[in-house]
């Protein structure tokens, strides 16, 4: 904890003096972890791979070259889950960093386009008797491992039938449009329009959530959506230009727009995400200016954008009001006005907090060393950069739309201290090169990294 404080701190102050003490004390800390893995009862212990996840978030902070270190210790906290087993879930901590731990590796194995280890389909099966389903964030951590085996699927397979890799794609589409159908009020977020008015917002309009968890949740849903309609996409393009056409039918005509369209779409609600985080829009909709529109609630009531031309239309329904005008920066330079904040964390500028505590920590009980580990949410903030760069890095990115996107993960690093949306900001910057070079093989599965960012 005090190596990764003691750089998020050299990070906003750009301290070489305070960065090199962080790293010193990181060294301290390997070598704790290193110890306790050693030992075999130990590694079994809740405090190890919360230090090996402590490791992985310095890695996220504090390295601005490449994704390396930050995969080789979520590899690591994943060969610890494995040895804890089934015993794990016996506990609330315990099934947390079980979540949290796989979540990451999820995100690790989909960035090097390979499907996770069979363990975690058998843990998975004891995980979900304590799971509850109605939780968007449990739905989202299942169907997010079905995404990175479709996915290494696609990319590994010489020959695939491009008829099931759709009926496959629109499948998974489809459990992922249903997450928030159950979901209560909390999961439900304002489209509030800006009209070009408001720095910090790209496009016409911006979201706010009630809580980080949710905006996080639905971001996390929708780019893997963006990750199925890719692939829709690129199989009806390359069916239909094989002589003779792979796909027939007028109906993959209609899939093709309509997917496109949804991509655009799905980006969309990303960018207009980001506001909030950057605490660059209220955290609450005001009434009292007349006059602007508002879209009416995403949620539970809100979740069948099929893919329909009807998901493309607004509805207004209210007034409301919006913040000041502030002078837009340049991407490449962000201004003084958006100068880092010392206080400036992802979760500043949210109403509530969807966060569960365990009855006893609620009550004022005194819990258990186990009870109270999972509060501290483990790069709970650093997985929405992910998010962010798949919406400048899809293929039917704009310019513009990547420009929005390198300014935001510019600023995270500045603002926030975290390193790794630098090393984002950096990818996504080659990838766009190549793109305009002509660098990058057209395939049925995008590839959003450099192979550079991992090495």
């Amino acid at each position: 904890m005090t190596a990764l404080g003691m750089a998020g701190l050299a990070n906003l102050r750009m301290d070489p003096a305070l960065k090199r003490q962080a790293t010193q004390w990181y060294l301290k800390s390997i070598k704790m972890v290193n110890a306790a893995i050693a030992d075999p009862e130990k590694a079994r212990n809740d405090t190890t791979l919360v230090g090996v996840h402590l490791s992985s978030m310095f890695e996220a902070t504090s390295n601005d070259k490449s994704l390396a270190g930050w995969s080789n210790h979520v590899e690591g906290a994943a060969s610890l889950v494995k040895m804890r087993g089934k015993e794990q879930f016996s506990t609330l901590a315990g099934r947390r960093m079980y979540i949290q731990t796989i979540g990451l590796l999820t995100q690790n194995c989909i960035g090097q386009g390979i499907a996770l280890p069979v363990f975690v389909q058998e843990l998975n099966r004891e995980a979900m008797k304590y799971l509850d389903l109605s939780d968007p964030r449990h739905a989202y951590f299942f169907l997010h491992i079905e995404t990175s085996d479709f996915r290494a699927h696609v990319i590994n397979q010489s020959e695939l039938n491009l008829p099931q890799t759709i009926a496959r794609a629109l499948e998974l589409d489809g459990v992922a449009r249903s997450i928030f159908e159950e979901a209560d009020a909390a999961w439900q977020y304002e489209t509030v329009p800006s009209f070009g008015q408001v720095a910090g917002v790209f496009g016409d309009s911006y979201h706010v959530y009630p809580a980080h968890a949710t905006a996080q949740t639905w971001n996390w849903v929708r780019h893997n959506r963006i990750y199925y309609h890719d692939i829709i996409r690129n199989c009806i393009l390359i069916g239909l230009a094989t002589s003779p056409p792979a796909l027939v039918g007028s109906e993959y005509v209609d899939i093709l727009g309509r997917s496109t369209r949804m991509l655009l779409q799905l980006q969309s609600d990303i960018l207009a995400s980001m506001p909030q985080f950057l605490n660059d829009t209220p955290r609450v909709v005001s009434t009292e200016l007349p006059g602007i529109g508002h879209e009416r609630p995403h949620g539970p009531q809100a979740t069948t954008d099929t893919l329909s031309d009807a998901t493309m239309s607004l509805e207004v329904k209210a007034t409301w009001k919006t913040p000041p005008v502030k002078p837009a920066p340049n991407p490449e330079t962000p201004t003084s006005f958006y100068a880092p904040k010392a206080s400036k964390t992802f979760f500043d500028n949210f109403e509530a907090e969807n966060v569960e505590f365990p009855d006893k920590i609620r009550s004022g009980v005194t819990a258990t060393v186990q009870d109270r580990l999972p509060i501290v949410r483990v790069s709970g903030g650093y997985s929405t950069i992910w998010s962010l760069y798949i919406a400048g890095a899809m293929p039917t990115a704009s310019s513009a739309s990547q420009d929005f996107v390198f300014q935001c993960l510019t600023r995270i690093s500045q603002e926030l201290g975290i390193n790794q949306a630098n090393v984002l900001a950096h990818a996504l910057k080659l990838k766009r090169q190549m793109d305009n070079n002509g660098e990058v093989a057209f395939a049925l599965c995008p590839q959003y990294l450099p192979e550079w960012s991992a090495e």
